[in-house]
């Protein structure tokens, strides 16, 4: 029998043919993008549709000389704010019973005012859907306040020019650069969390299709059970980098065609181009950790119903680890960051959040020689089973992985 590093390659050349060759592989390629594509056109204009109709209307029963300085105070305050944050204040002609026209107003299912703010015997009146805690109430006592004061100054023949501030923009701060790499963190923790997903369980499909058309067996009698899944995971791993330089160079060509150019990440703690290194090997790793799960389980597994009904709990702790993460990934030297980064299924996603913010390269050291480690004992113990539970060959422990087998 071949050595298990040779006997690894060849099943692996194999495999890696057999699929990068195949037609569903550019189907399994254009899908992602044709579906990302899609999103996020929709979801920009379809989130510009849901800013502007949810926007608060706000019904004013004013004179118009009355509503003349509440229009000005609101012109003032509005560039606080966002676009489409601030309510919108629209006149309305008093009627000669202001109760039953509240009522009328709110009513009115074409002109969408969620509150109508009037004038009653104690001060001015706010009647709709909104309470204490909403920004709608809080925004209207800020403009009426910014208005009684400019008719109090022009009324005392007084007026304040607005408040000059000289802005001295410096190149960085501590805080402004902690929350621009935070986000740099998450959007590698989510990248990283999606495509090794949606790429591992290729291997889940291929053990069970090789099950039951019986070249398993084969390959089971003609080279080590170690090298099998050894190789099928180098041929999937190779598979899935082809796909991500394809999807990668498919999102460089999307940004330079992009109108405004882009949305740009911060920069992270170690720069770019190390940044982008240290993501591939995360990546590889996370997917050579999940993949050896999904191939350890697929190879117990006898039919598709089977490895739906395993792959499932698989997927959903995989995004519980992905929220435990997450929520580390602002306090990576603390315990929970170090617990996230010892755990070895959350720790390529923890790692990368610690390339985002820090910039030591030490720790990237021992994670990934920790999360090999890893690898090795997860691929060890899946060979272990098949070779126990499926072939019925009795046990061989972890020791094809050390020597050479005759």
């Amino acid at each position: 029998m071949m050595s298990t590093a040779k006997a690894s390659w060849v099943i692996a050349r194999r495999d890696f043919v057999a699929t990068v060759m195949s037609r569903s592989f550019i189907i399994f390629l254009l899908f992602p993008v044709l579906m990302i594509g899609f999103s996020i056109g929709f979801g920009a204009m379809l989130g510009k549709m849901e800013r502007h109709e949810n926007l608060p209307r706000i019904a004013v029963i004013a004179s118009e000389a009355a509503f003349r300085p509440i229009a000005a105070a609101q012109a003032r305050l509005k560039p606080a704010f966002r676009e489409d944050e601030m309510a919108e204040l629209v006149r309305v002609e008093p009627d000669y019973q202001v109760g039953p026209q509240i009522g009328d107003l709110l009513a009115a299912a074409d002109k969408r005012f969620v509150a109508v703010l009037s004038s009653g015997p104690g001060g001015m009146r706010l009647t709709g859907a909104v309470g204490p805690g909403d920004p709608a109430p809080r925004q209207v006592r800020a403009i009426l306040h910014a208005a009684r004061q400019e008719q109090a100054l022009s009324a005392a023949g007084r007026t304040v020019p607005p408040e000059r501030i000289e802005l001295v923009k410096v190149t960085e701060s501590a805080g402004a650069v902690a929350a621009q790499r935070a986000t740099t963190a998450r959007a590698g923790q989510w990248l990283l969390f999606m495509v090794t997903v949606m790429l591992a369980g290729m291997l889940l499909s291929n053990m069970i299709e090789e099950k039951s058309n019986k070249v398993i067996e084969v390959l089971a009698a003609a080279v080590p059970i170690d090298a099998i899944f050894l190789g099928k995971l180098g041929a999937m791993l190779s598979v899935s980098l082809t796909g991500l330089a394809l999807w990668a160079a498919t999102a460089v060509a999307a940004v330079q065609l992009w109108p405004s150019g882009g949305a740009s990440l911060p920069t992270p703690a170690v720069g770019w181009p190390l940044f982008i290194l240290l993501a591939l090997l995360y990546f590889s790793m996370n997917y050579l950790l999940l993949g050896a799960l999904f191939l350890g389980l697929g190879s117990q597994a006898s039919s598709v119903r089977e490895v739906q009904s395993i792959s499932m709990p698989v997927t959903i702790g995989q995004v519980f680890i992905f929220f435990f993460a997450t929520a580390a990934a602002g306090s990576y030297n603390g315990l929970m960051g170090l617990a996230a980064a010892v755990f070895p299924f959350s720790s390529p996603m923890m790692m990368i959040a610690r390339a985002a913010q820090a910039g030591e390269l030490w720790p990237h050291l021992l994670a990934l020689a920790w999360q090999a480690l890893w690898v090795w004992l997860t691929v060890a113990l899946g060979a272990s089973l098949f070779r126990r539970n499926v072939l019925k060959s009795g046990g061989g422990g972890t020791r094809p992985l050390l020597r050479r087998r005759a």
